[in-house]
């Protein structure tokens, strides 16, 4: 079978909450420089609130995405 739709395919689809959204901040530009160097601002973040046990994380996250 080549092509077309096939039933149990495809990327499965994530539980609402753990959809990522855009969230828009300021921050001071020597810590933006850094964080470019160190790779993408959005996951540094996320691992570090992750890491620092700031947030309460939900039992089907992946902390190693």
């Amino acid at each position: 079978m080549r092509g077309g739709k096939r039933t149990g395919a495809g990327r499965k689809k994530k539980p609402a909450h753990l959809k990522r959204e855009l969230l828009t901040i300021r921050l001071p530009a020597w810590i933006i420089s850094q964080l470019k160097q160190k790779g993408e601002i959005a996951y540094l973040i996320e691992n570090q609130l992750v890491q620092s046990n700031f947030l309460d994380i939900p039992e089907d996250y992946d902390i190693n995405h």
